[in-house]
């Protein structure tokens, strides 16, 4: 991203809260996910992406309130 974008306050915490809850689902997706596979006997890469995209959001969230 080579342009800079400058936000207020507000709309600044309304972005780190939907950072939290999109990192909390994607979260919670994957440990539904990872349970559906156990349960069939399946292997499955989806549970990590959402897991790695859950931390992905978490760091960023990070990075913006620093």
């Amino acid at each position: 991203m080579a342009d800079r974008v400058e936000i207020g306050g507000q709309k600044l915490a309304l972005v780190l809260e939907a950072l939290d809850d999109a990192a909390y689902y994607r979260e919670t997706r994957s440990r539904v996910l990872e349970g559906a596979v156990r349960r069939r006997g399946r292997e499955s890469d989806a549970s990590e992406a959402h897991r790695h995209k859950a931390k992905a959001y978490s760091m960023l969230a990070i990075k913006l309130r620093g």
